[in-house]
């Protein structure tokens, strides 16, 4: 069993207590790769801020799928079996999954059991190691939660979630801070964002100047983080450029489409990181798109030097 998430006490508590309380801890997966660490990392968002309930995890993952996931791992099983359902645990191990699977279901149907308790029993990266990773991904975006009202009950919760989304994906190396501006591209963030936020990219940029450094995506990204930009680009929007093309496309969470242009850009590339721009793109190409919006004259040509660098005051 996988020990990177804390254990929760599901006992005595409603699921949704137990998910509120957990909703602002930062659980770490111990999966090897960064493709099953950002899996793991957003169901269990997703199920911590309620955009899921267990409730929904059991019924696209009902007990016949999950202890047949388990079926060569017994102890996994009774893990599960001996407190939802009672079962001795010497007894628990000698069970057939298909057995398993039975007497959780009965559990289940007579309100022996909640789902809640199944869930929290289920290590989150085992979840993710012993389920199919396209149904997975098809009960994280079941509803397609990014299209709802901007202004509904459910929109501050949406937005978190795909800012969490942006954030650990950058984080577990699925995709790089350019891979993020560039899907909504500087036009959209020009069109959407603020003056005062703009100012504040304006601000980084001046100061990424005066210290002869490049104003780069990881700057931009710096100064505008996730859960900012959620606020200003439309859900749809950076689901459609980042989530959908260069996450779950590209890394394999649903059917990609065919296009050249469509490479997978993960890992060290002749042995460097991508995230570490050795061919950085110069200040001026990001700022200039965006100082036009600001629709001020505080950046001119004499801000910038022979190179596109904004020159230090």
């Amino acid at each position: 069993m996988a020990k990177g998430f804390q254990s929760l006490t599901v006992p005595k508590r409603t699921g949704t207590q137990i998910m509120e309380s957990q909703s602002s801890d930062k659980r770490k997966s111990e999966l090897k790769t960064g493709r099953e660490r950002f899996l793991a990392h957003v169901i269990e968002h997703a199920l911590q801020v309620g955009r899921r309930s267990p409730e929904d995890f059991v019924r696209h993952f009902p007990p016949s799928e999950i202890m047949e996931g388990l079926k060569d791992r017994p102890s996994l099983r009774a893990k599960i079996l001996v407190p939802t359902v009672g079962t001795k645990h010497k007894v628990a191990l000698k069970k057939s999954w298909q057995s398993a699977a039975d007497d959780l279901a009965i559990s289940l149907s007579e309100g022996e059991t909640r789902a809640v308790m199944v869930v929290e029993l289920f290590d989150p990266d085992d979840r993710v190691t012993y389920l199919d990773d396209a149904k997975l991904w098809k009960f994280i975006t079941e509803g397609e939660f990014w299209k709802a009202d901007s202004k509904g009950k459910n929109a501050k919760v949406a937005q978190q979630h795909v800012a969490f989304m942006l954030t650990q994906a950058l984080e577990d190396k699925l995709i790089t801070h350019e891979d993020v501006v560039e899907g909504i591209s500087v036009g959209e963030l020009a069109l959407r964002l603020s003056k005062d936020a703009l100012g504040k990219i304006i601000e980084e940029a001046l100061k990424q100047g005066k210290m002869g450094s490049a104003f780069t995506e990881f700057n931009l990204l710096a100064a505008m983080p996730p859960e900012v930009l959620v606020e200003y680009v439309p859900l749809p929007h950076i689901w459609d450029t980042v989530i959908q093309s260069k996450i779950a496309e590209r890394h394999g969470y649903v059917a990609a489409i065919e296009a050249e242009e469509d490479t997978v850009h993960t890992g060290p590339v002749n042995g460097k990181d991508l995230d570490r721009w050795s061919d950085a793109p110069a200040s001026g190409d990001i700022i200039e798109e965006l100082a036009e919006a600001l629709g001020e004259d505080d950046l001119t040509d004499a801000d910038f030097d022979d190179d596109g660098m904004i020159q230090a005051s």
